[in-house]
């Protein structure tokens, strides 16, 4: 079973599908430097090959929010748009916090950008925050820019 989705093949017939659902409003692919809480930012790899560089947020039409990343981690949200005609945006909620100094549940609030015009595909810009406790308290943070792809 777990080779089946090993392929290359299954893979993108599962994004494909997850991209045309109807619940989807938005899928966003983001790419930028964690903070993972021993120290500064850590520097994007080039080529941007490390998997803690990446994001993807998934949002429905109900404006739910999904986000999976290494780090700070993986969420589920509501996102706001303070300003839709500017494509400004906040969003919060909870889920499973990660850093380098340990993994627990915890909350996030992010802030965001879609600059998109007449497009279906967008240029994003994002700052998440999330803060947890894993008898620590965990603090990391993503400032990443990349494409949303709009349904």
């Amino acid at each position: 079973m777990v080779a089946i989705f090993r392929s290359i093949y299954t893979r993108i017939a599962l994004g494909a599908l997850l991209l045309t659902s109807p619940l989807l409003a938005e899928f966003t692919l983001n790419i930028g430097p964690p903070s993972l809480g021993i120290g500064g930012n850590n520097p994007v790899s080039i080529p941007p090959i490390n998997p803690l560089d990446y994001a993807f947020v998934y949002v429905t039409e109900n404006q739910t929010e999904w986000t999976l990343s290494i780090s700070p981690g993986a969420f589920y949200g509501y996102r706001f748009y303070v300003n839709a005609e500017a494509g400004v945006y906040v969003s919060g909620g909870w889920g499973i916090v990660l850093d380098g100094n340990g993994v627990g549940p915890g909350v996030y609030t992010a802030v965001g950008w879609n600059q998109c015009g007449s497009s279906r595909v967008c240029f994003n810009a994002e700052y998440k925050q999330a803060l947890g406790l894993s008898g620590v308290l965990l603090s990391p943070y993503a400032v990443r820019i990349g494409v949303t792809i709009r349904n």
